[in-house]
């Protein structure tokens, strides 16, 4: 078990607790150090940061926003950020906007496809940050698939009826919104995106020469060979090191906050930066 998760997801994305919640949950995994990292909103950073004072836990303002490199979606986490900060609203006013419209043009396709799209759209018609995951868990509840997991196999995923490309803003303008709300750029589970090796090391050169910080090494469910292969890239491209569970719903094993392995310790933690020590 790890005292450090510096990735985690409420009801404000595509988590299933509220912040509160979360965090109560968080104490009983005696985390230490946290960050709440929804998808491209900060809307519950107060509630998450005022239940885990209460805790006796520290955080860190932080989110996780989508970028396009090379016509490839990326997710980077941004840590220790203003959330009041103009570049950062102006950022997610933008990706919000193009979070709405997918929902829309998605179901438009699933009901093409003989899926109820438009009634699964309804379900979360009001979130302010709609995933892929509201649309599988309406899915799931509307009898149109078995399991999340199959939502996004046979509908949801890349190549299949109910997906929809997304032309997110570039990692350049990305990267630069987080250096001016004061942000450390943290690129989220790297050997999760569809990218050669030369691809990846291309991606990491130009990911920390436009000012990016560390990449996560040690993530939710993450096998040793993996850990190793996430070691060898941070200390090739020269990065830090970050961790996160990744956690949407703490029932699920491989998501249970700080359930972490260790991370190895030819890497600089990027969580030094902020002060915390421990781990």
């Amino acid at each position: 078990m790890s005292a450090v998760d510096l990735h985690l997801h409420s009801d404000h994305s595509d988590g299933v607790l509220s912040p509160d919640a979360l965090v109560a949950v968080l104490a009983t995994h005696a985390i230490e150090f946290c960050a709440l990292t929804d998808h491209d909103t900060v809307a519950g950073l107060d509630a998450f940061a005022q239940a885990a004072a209460h805790a006796g836990i520290a955080t860190l303002p932080g989110i996780e926003l989508s970028t396009d490199w090379r016509g490839k979606t990326l997710h980077v986490i941004a840590l220790g950020i203003d959330p009041s900060a103009q570049v950062l609203t102006e950022a997610i006013r933008d990706r919000l906007t193009l979070r709405t419209q997918r929902a829309q043009q998605m179901a438009i396709k699933l009901d093409r496809a003989g899926l109820p799209g438009t009634a699964a759209l309804q379900r979360f018609s009001q979130h302010g940050a709609p995933t892929r995951t509201h649309f599988a868990r309406a899915l799931v509840e509307l009898g149109a698939a078995a399991t999340l997991d199959t939502a996004f196999k046979r509908w949801l995923s890349q190549g299949q009826p109910g997906y929809v490309k997304t032309e997110w803003p570039s990692l350049t303008d990305t990267l630069s919104a987080i250096t001016l709300c004061g942000g450390t750029a943290v690129l989220a589970h790297p050997l999760r995106y569809r990218l050669s090796a030369g691809q990846r090391r291309t991606l990491l050169a130009d990911f920390k020469a436009q000012g990016g910080a560390a990449i996560e090494v040690v993530t939710g469910g993450a096998a040793t060979h993996q850990i190793e292969t996430a070691t060898g890239l941070a200390l090739r491209a020269g990065l830090e090191a970050s961790q996160g569970s990744d956690c949407h719903d703490p029932s699920l094993p491989w998501q249970r906050p700080g359930r972490l392995a260790k991370l190895p310790s030819a890497l600089v933690p990027v969580w030094h930066r902020f002060g915390f020590k421990g781990d």
